[in-house]
């Protein structure tokens, strides 16, 4: 593709994301059982939240004027707001009472990255500021991963530890992916083979908490220098992976542009849909098939579940009905240029005189 297709290039890759955060959503409390789908979702969770921060990281700017302050407010904080509620709401309908994530002080399952995405960019123009951000926000984590303070609360550990990918996509910017060379096919493509193959060949005791970013070190067992030593592999491997894996998708127009310009909608209303899901005996349905025939269908609701979501008729009725109805959250910015100047008064003698 062109140089002037490289928002096309970033937004066939949040499609791609999107999908990847629905799909494994909708499998991880059945990957137990099932060797192929739980060796899938380890290599989806090895890199795909670290790439999405990361690509949030491209899309954001290290300034924080009035302009970014609404967006800030219009495209995150509403939304969080909105969704909390709402899901909060149907688990006290379907429940009795809150989810888990309110006694614990944290945004509702997914709405995290909501969170976390408001704390990385009121942080990064603090970082932006720093000699070797990336390295700061790595040490911050690996410091932090030491606490018991973080974790679930308000989305802190996560926060932490997908931040230095974040800053890593800010480095970079949104056309890192116009320069990229051919020789880099050589590289990316074997280094998503091994990926997967060592997904499949993980022992069943592999401890893939340490995929979800949100425990402490003590809590994993490993609250020493191997812990730490562990880490920094996992943010190589990441890395590595993710970024190949994007490389890949950057070769060519996939045709999903529509579906990652609306993946803000596929992220707010997927849980939704898999709540319905579960309420109504589908995915226990889904799971109880032949091992292949479970794999395509649940990579086809999952299909269907991102189409839906990020269809336009979704983004209408979700901004006419749930998010503009919250836009007096917004003042009215004040604008001097539309103030007209007063007319000259005569000269008074007698007027106190103008200050310096």
């Amino acid at each position: 593709m062109s140089s002037q297709s490289r928002n096309l290039r970033i937004d066939n890759i949040k499609a791609v994301l999107i999908f990847l955060v629905v799909f494994g959503h909708l499998i991880e409390l059945h990957i137990t059982g099932d060797h192929f789908l739980r060796s899938v979702w380890i290599f989806i969770y090895s890199f795909h939240m670290p790439m999405f921060a990361l690509v949030s990281g491209m899309l954001s700017k290290a300034s924080l004027d009035d302009r970014q302050s609404n967006q800030l407010v219009k495209n995150i904080v509403i939304p969080l707001f909105v969704f909390e509620v709402l899901y909060e709401s149907i688990e006290l309908l379907l429940k009795g009472s809150l989810s888990v994530y309110s006694a614990l002080f944290a945004p509702y399952w997914m709405l995290w990255y909501l969170m976390s995405l408001l704390c990385w960019r009121l942080m990064l123009p603090i970082f932006a500021r720093l000699q070797f951000p990336v390295v700061m926000a790595l040490g911050v984590s690996l410091v932090a991963s030491y606490s018991e303070s973080s974790g679930y609360f308000l989305s802190i550990a996560r926060t932490l530890t997908f931040f230095p990918f974040f800053l890593l996509g800010w480095k970079f910017g949104p056309t890192i992916f116009d320069r990229t060379k051919k020789r880099l096919l050589l590289i990316s493509l074997p280094v998503v083979a091994i990926a997967i193959i060592a997904s499949f060949l993980l022992k069943s005791d592999f401890d893939y908490r340490w995929l979800y970013g949100s425990y402490s070190l003590s809590r994993l067992g490993m609250a020493n220098l191997t812990g730490t030593l562990y880490q920094i592999a996992q943010y190589v491997l990441s890395g590595v992976i993710g970024l190949a894996c994007l490389h890949l998708l950057s070769r060519k127009n996939w045709g999903l542009a529509q579906i990652g310009q609306r993946s803000i909608y596929v992220f707010l209303w997927h849980g939704l849909a898999l709540i319905v899901l579960q309420e109504t005996g589908v995915l226990k349905a889904i799971f109880t098939l032949d091992k292949a025939l479970t794999s395509l269908a649940a990579f086809s609701v999952s299909a269907l579940i991102v189409w839906l979501a990020a269809h336009p008729w979704c983004e209408a009725l979700t901004q006419r009905l749930l998010l503009k109805p919250m836009s007096w959250l917004l003042i009215k910015q004040f604008d001097g240029s539309k103030i007209k100047p007063s007319k000259e008064v005569t000269t008074d003698t007698k007027a106190a005189p103008a200050e310096p």
